[in-house]
């Protein structure tokens, strides 16, 4: 059976990237005709040529005033709600009500009528000579610029696919209004794309994980074992995510609760200011001061408002410079390169630098962005020890040094998940997401599933768990997790001790809390030979476990063992709320007890 033309589109502030569905069924992204995966967004007008992607980067140093950036955020805003500081590149035009730039462009000259060979042999006219370009300048809407751009992504997947793609999902960020969102599907729609949903980059991280991990494990026969980095547990069927997706711009954080496939948003941050602009400006210092030292010309980088137009053009250059050495920091473990013909004053910037030193210019950025994920765990009334599994999305996660900083924030049972590329994840839940909404069940409408999608779920309130009688302490044993889809089903299995004729349980509404044990540290031995230090005693470690406390009985039920197997114990938690529990024997359900709350 031939597999629907489906597209997913990562659509960035910075970087887009496109993702279909091959022929064996498995998500990829995939390339443009220049062989480029991340995709600059940018267009770029340069007399009667257009430049759009990566491209279109190289002209911000000469041609800058025509080089258009940044546009997506803009999607959906009037003119006077912009914040015009953040433009970097083509001003915005303020006649428009709506975001417009305005930029120079060469026209081709009117075609004059071919005179014929007779009629110009017998007048004895001359050929005219070819007219040149006439200069112009030309208008365009922020909607209009998306749709340009779109246009060429389309394109790209059109030629790998070999036919246009039926359905299309593209992503926007968490904190998108329904306005923006809207704007952002008629530009898609303008570029002729046919969009059947603008998906959140967090639910296209959890999708592209989830289901594109599934596909690979499929692939090397894995699936139904245990994941990598799980401590050897399956996995989870309730559990707290962490999606952290930090692009070239900004940082989003969003706490989502998994259960049974649906996605609850607990909460979400974000800073714009935090992101890989900021490893930019890093390199930018570090290689500014390596030039001036090397060729004694000055350039204190990077700059200010007052800066002069020869060290801005410097710093237009070495930005270019360094998204390649990010890249390498990022994939290989060896120096990484930077070098710019004629930065500044006819000298040339050639130079290298080690993952390490990077990572200690780099350590206030991780330790902002590890500050911002924990503020934001903290305001959903969590801990990060309750979080079970951390997600990368974003090209800036790529760097190891990162990766570590955030794997030292959570328990060691707790993954920080990067094994699909962050830079390709979302443009890949975007292209599942696509390929499982054209794969409905028969009866089943797009448009009925999407509305559904939206509408609030049911959920249930507190964790219920059980008691077994005789157990020391306030703790249970966790089996529906609050937060869980109503209606909910869970079945667990508990093992009985040979001799053993009954078995007796108590279910518990209880509440997630953090055990906190203080460890003192061992004694440090100072050598007689060392300088008087001033006797501060280091703080006791502490080690944080999450734990569910009972707080209110829901009821008791036993069970009469006969063979000496198993006992299933079943809950189930309805709609509204009501409780039904179940428990009997392995082999002897017909004979369950039961009782209902």
């Amino acid at each position: 059976m031939a597999r629907p033309a489906v597209l997913g589109v990562n659509f960035g502030q910075s970087y887009a990237s496109i993702a279909v569905i091959d022929k064996e069924g498995h998500p990829l992204c995939i390339a443009n005709e220049d062989g480029e995966r991340q995709i600059a967004c940018a267009i770029s007008y340069a007399g009667e040529q257009v430049y759009i992607g990566n491209g279109a980067k190289p002209h911000l140093v000469k041609n800058g005033k025509n080089t258009i950036m940044g546009f997506r955020n803009l999607l959906g805003h009037t003119y006077d709600e912009v914040d015009h500081t953040a433009i970097l590149t083509a001003p915005l035009i303020p006649e428009s009500q709506t975001p417009a730039y305005t930029v120079d462009i060469l026209v081709p000259p009117p075609k004059a009528p071919t005179p014929s060979v007779r009629s110009a042999a017998a007048s004895g006219a001359a050929t005219p000579a070819p007219q040149e370009p006439i200069p112009s300048t030309k208008t365009l809407t922020v909607p209009e610029v998306t749709s340009e751009f779109l246009s060429t992504l389309l394109a790209s997947a059109t030629d790998f696919l070999g036919v246009k793609p039926t359905a299309c999902v593209v992503s926007a960020p968490t904190w998108f209004t329904p306005a923006q969102s809207e704007a952002l599907k008629a530009a898609a729609e303008d570029a002729g794309m046919h969009i059947i949903q603008v998906l959140d980059e967090a639910a296209a991280v959890l999708v592209g994980y989830r289901v594109g991990l599934s596909e690979e494990r499929k692939e090397r026969g894995l699936l139904g074992q245990p994941e990598e980095g799980n401590a050897g547990e399956e996995e989870k069927r309730d559990k707290k995510v962490v999606v952290l997706d930090m692009g070239e711009t900004s940082l989003a954080v969003s706490v989502v609760n998994v259960a049974e496939g649906e996605y609850t948003v607990l909460g979400k941050g974000r800073d714009d200011k935090l992101g890989g602009r900021e490893f930019d400006n890093l390199l930018l210092k570090h290689f500014a001061k390596e030039f001036t030292k090397k060729t004694k010309v000055a350039l204190d980088l990077p700059c200010g408002e007052d800066a002069s137009p020869m060290d801005k053009r410097a710093e237009a250059k070495l930005r270019l410079a360094v998204e390649h050495t990010k890249r390498s920091l990022s994939a290989s473990s060896g120096a990484a390169t930077c070098a710019v013909e004629s930065l500044k004053d006819g000298m040339d910037l050639s130079t290298s630098i080690n993952r390490i030193r990077f990572d200690g210019l780099a350590s206030g950025v991780y330790r902002q962005v590890g500050n911002k994920l924990n503020a934001v765990v903290q305001e959903v009334g969590l801990d990060l020890c309750q979080i079970d599994e951390v997600l990368l999305a974003g090209s800036s996660t790529l760097f190891p040094g990162l990766q570590q900083h955030l794997s030292l924030l959570v328990p060691p049972t707790t993954p920080v998940t990067s094994t699909l590329d962050p830079s390709q994840v979302i443009a890949i839940g975007c292209a599942l997401t696509a390929l499982h909404l054209t794969d409905l069940e028969d009866g089943l409408k797009l448009e009925d599933v999407l509305t559904y999608a939206k509408e609030p779920v049911e959920t249930v309130a507190k964790p219920i768990g059980l008691v077994i009688p005789g157990q020391e302490g306030n703790e249970m044993v966790k089996i529906v997790d609050a937060g869980a889809p109503l209606p909910v089903r869970r079945r667990v299995a508990l093992p009985v001790e040979q001799g053993v004729s009954k078995v007796a349980v108590e279910l518990w509404e209880g509440k997630d809390e953090v055990k906190v044990e203080k460890v003192e540290r061992p004694p440090v031995e100072k050598d007689e030979d060392d300088e008087e230090e001033d006797d501060e005693e280091e703080e006791d470690e502490e080690i944080k476990t999450p734990i569910t406390v009972k707080e209110k009985a829901v009821g008791g039920i036993q069970v009469d063992v006969k063979d000496g197997k198993n006992v299933v114990l079943e809950v189930i938690v309805h709609r509204g709320g009501g409780l039904e529990v179940r428990a009997w024997e392995e082999g002897h359900e017909a004979e369950a007890a039961k009782f209902e709350a």
